[in-house]
């Protein structure tokens, strides 16, 4: 059977652009992969030939196997010194066969090494990028970040370094700054008060570097929700899943009546907790409550005022005021 005039002078592969047969119409194609063809199942016709197979050409048949036949390593990260191959030349006074070097070849291995370690930081921004990553490291671990949000907290350190943001500024305020744009990109925001104590970066540092690498960027950040905080706090506080539940609920509904409680979201989701604790019998203190979210109790009181006298009904004693639970001894 002859091919088609379009398919046979192609030069492009036409398996992705042919959905139907150009014969018959049908829909029905069949890809076979020992042959490498595609043929349509009512009429017969080959529609493609030749593909590609994007598999490994070696078979398998246990897992040592397949990690000893494989030829590729580990996942590229942004938290490496370097993302390209690099080439070590190390410090020794023997040879692979272990005869001693003589000493004008070790001179000419130490101009060697010299110059690799100075072309490795030829590009700008890489001659500080290994005591970003350490400090970039330590931020990650004391926050306990999981590695999506410390590899994109890496890319937006390194995209720092390459556009010159760090010249006249210290290196632990611009990590401290994305380790926060990261955390409220990822959706699981952590305060700045959690921020200083894991970098010991002052807050304003960390908020007007977090501004310079917003505009340099251009990141869209979205804004931090009330809800967003609602987990971690009530983990630390050692609450039920009742008490998150209707935490949410709360915000939700106060979310829906009201959209004005972007002014203190932490204080707000902290509020919420409290509010919600007092519904479902698990009381705690407003001082513990407060120093989990990083807020005083003057912030926590106003803002359940605020519940209070809004559209979400809360529960009050006799005398019409919140109770006020015991410090836990």
């Amino acid at each position: 059977m002859q091919m088609p005039p379009l398919l046979r002078t192609s030069k492009r592969p036409v398996l992705d652009e042919v959905s139907t047969c150009p014969e018959c119409d049908s829909a029905h194609l069949v890809r076979d992969e020992l042959r490498g063809e595609v043929v349509c199942d009512s009429c017969g016709l080959v529609i493609s030939e030749g593909a590609i197979d994007p598999g490994p050409e070696w078979n398998a048949f246990s897992a040592e196997e397949n990690d000893r036949l494989a030829r590729t390593g580990a996942p590229r990260g942004y938290t490496g010194q370097s993302i390209g191959l690099t080439t070590v030349i190390p410090i020794t006074s023997r040879d692979s066969r272990g005869n001693p070097i003589p000493m004008r070849e070790r001179e000419k291995y130490f101009r060697m090494r010299k110059l690799q370690r100075h072309s490795s930081h030829s590009r700008p921004g890489e001659r500080s990028l290994p005591e970003t990553m350490v400090a970039l490291d330590r931020a990650a671990s004391a926050l306990g970040l999981p590695k999506a949000l410390k590899e994109q907290a890496g890319f937006l350190s390194k995209k720092a370094l390459e556009r010159g943001l760090l010249r006249g500024r210290k290196i632990s305020s611009m990590v401290a700054a994305a380790v926060y744009a990261s955390c409220r990109l990822g959706g699981v925001p952590r305060t700045l008060e959690e921020i200083q104590a894991a970098t010991a970066v002052p807050k304003k540092e960390i908020a007007k570097s977090y501004g310079i690498l917003a505009r340099s960027l251009t990141l869209r950040v979205p804004p931090a929700k009330p809800a967003d905080y609602v987990s971690r706090f009530c983990s630390e506080l050692r609450l039920s899943a009742g008490v998150q539940r209707h935490a949410l609920r709360l915000l939700k509904q106060m979310d829906d009546n009201d959209g004005s409680l972007s002014v203190s979201p932490i204080g707000t989701s902290a509020a919420a907790i409290y509010l919600a604790c007092l519904a479902c019998g698990e009381r705690r203190p407003q001082k513990l409550v407060a120093k989990v979210a990083g807020v005083s109790e003057v912030t926590l009181r106003n803002r359940f005022r605020y519940i209070g006298g809004g559209p979400v009904a809360v529960p009050s004693t006799p005398r019409g005021r919140a109770p006020r639970a015991r410090a836990a001894k």
